[in-house]
């Protein structure tokens, strides 16, 4: 079976991670201890490798303007920004390991495929609008990142953070599951094209009502959102540093960009769901932004406060809901690009300071500021976008943000933002307080890290970048990804329309030419 040049586009760039991710514990079975670094090089080098031509191919898709497909894989254009999401993420992490892992005395092969692995599920996930695709490629990343949670078995805190995680997503794909085969058993069909107009119809059952609660439990668990953050904080703190700002960013991030698709397109065609589900996401992000800050506040361990951090930006992404525009969601695209440079840049500090296993408390980064200033600069400015100061990355996501608040109503709403974020202030400072303003431990020795140093030095300045020529990344990736997209449902839906007015010749025309 020959495939066409369009559906090669399509399937290749999650085919490249996925041959790489057989391909690395064939390379660490090698044990001889003579060859071991040559070894640890290369499968970091395929990993490294496989993650930048599949990055390369999917910008040159973009480029071209295409958005291919094969089967039930479309490539559109908001795929194709979720695809360079993971992948630069999935990059920044693996630079990070290699400095990591050999701090921590654990350098095993297939770390990396696990994380391929990952990738390339969370790329699958991003790119179907078919149920039980979207099931086998949510199980296809989360899997992985039980294992990776854990996988450092030296660690006391590994495998329960492991198994904390586990059991708690099996929970959430479980519901996940369910509402599938509700919103099935009430449309007859697994798309979710079909399932938005079947739905649209008529009066909408409270059976159907319930598959789509159910499938938001599963988006709201990878989100990371209140009620279903309590894995969040166990699971970060157990895993490698690295991995953990890779679930942070990419698992957050990707859950967050499928939403747009289902609840901001798709379903979005079903009148009578549009304010119920404006209420819920509003209950939600309320609820997350109090509990993910006040409790970021109490923290005395760096990945703790990290962990809840998370949840509490959770809640910010998802006030885009709220408002429910094009523009709320092209600020949400803009704030994901943002907090991947200073969520990554925040847990590659641990690393590039070589503080590895449960060396993670802030009084561990004790006057560090001063002996690595060019690492204390860059982490300063990351933590100082976290909190949505000027004139930096975050700043600009969160005015995206709570603008379109106000513009659609929702001013209570943008106030409790902006106060969520001011209070967070207080846990934001706490690390550069640290860095800069305790005296350094006496027996500290600078640690050689040069990898996970550059990414971190790296975030710094791509965040004030963004801060100050934002258009660069809103004209250039973000507004296309929500444009481009729609348009092109709407030429599909067109076409499929007219389809039925075409004559026998006609149709076969038609079929020659694609």
């Amino acid at each position: 079976m020959s495939l066409s040049p369009s559906e090669t586009a399509a399937i290749l760039p999650l085919a490249i991670p996925a041959v790489a991710a057989c391909l690395i514990p064939i390379a660490s079975l090698d044990r001889d201890q003579s060859t071991q670094k040559w070894i640890r090089a290369v499968f970091f080098g395929i990993a490294l490798l496989a993650l930048g031509a599949s990055f390369w191919y999917t910008t040159r898709v973009w480029g071209s303007g295409m958005q291919p497909s094969y089967g039930y894989l479309s490539l559109d254009h908001l795929a194709q920004f979720a695809a360079i999401f993971v992948q630069i993420s999935a990059i920044y992490a693996v630079l990070q390991l290699w400095d990591h892992l050999r701090h921590e005395g654990w350098v095993k092969g297939e770390i990396l495929a696990l994380l391929l692995f990952s990738v390339v599920g969370m790329m699958l996930f991003a790119a179907t609008s078919n149920l039980v695709l979207l099931f086998l490629a949510l199980e296809l990343f989360s899997i992985p990142l039980y294992a990776l949670t854990a996988i450092v078995r030296v660690r006391d805190k590994a495998p329960e953070g492991g198994v904390k995680y586990f059991l708690t997503g099996a929970v959430a794909s479980s519901c996940f599951l369910m509402g599938i085969v509700l919103l099935y058993g009430m449309t007859g069909s697994f798309d979710l094209n079909i399932i938005g107009t079947s739905l649209a119809k008529g009066d909408l059952d409270p059976l159907a009502l319930l598959g789509i609660a159910l499938l938001l439990m599963g988006f709201v668990f990878k989100v990371s959102a209140a009620p279903f953050h309590q894995w969040t904080p166990d699971a970060y703190e157990a895993a490698p540093h690295p991995i953990a700002g890779f679930m942070s960013v990419a698992t957050k991030g990707i859950a967050i960009i499928v939403l747009i698709r289902v609840f901001g397109s798709h379903l979005a065609l079903i009148a009578e769901l549009g304010s119920r589900m404006q209420t819920a996401f509003a209950a939600l992000a309320v609820i997350t932004l109090i509990i993910g800050n006040l409790t970021a506040l109490y923290q005395t361990n760096f990945k703790r406060m990290l962990a809840y951090s998370s949840i509490s930006h959770a809640g910010y992404l998802l006030l885009g809901f709220v408002a429910g525009t094009q523009d709320a969601y092209q600020a949400i695209l803009f704030y994901l690009c943002s907090y991947l440079l200073m969520n990554l840049g925040a847990f590659g500090l641990l690393s590039a300071f070589g503080l590895v296993g449960d060396d993670t408390k802030f009084s561990d980064m004790r006057g560090l500021g001063w002996k690595r200033p060019g690492l204390g600069i860059a982490a300063t400015i990351c933590f100082l976008s976290l909190a949505g100061i000027p004139p930096t990355a975050g700043f600009i996501g969160k005015y995206l943000l709570f603008k379109e608040l106000i513009l659609q109503g929702h001013v209570a709403m943008a106030i409790l933002a902006i106060v969520a974020s001011l209070v967070s202030v207080g846990y934001y400072i706490k690390p550069i307080m640290a860095m800069y303003m305790e005296p350094p431990k006496e027996d500290s020795e600078p640690v050689i890290a040069p990898l996970a140093g550059a990414t971190v030095l790296v975030s710094g300045l791509l965040i004030i970048v963004l801060g100050l020529i934002p258009g660069s990344l809103l004209d250039g990736l973000v507004k296309p990804s929500i444009i481009k997209d729609g348009a092109a449902d709407a030429e599909v839906e067109v076409v499929e329309i007219s389809l039925e007015e075409l004559s026998p010749n006609q149709l076969n025309q038609l079929k020659d030419s694609f």
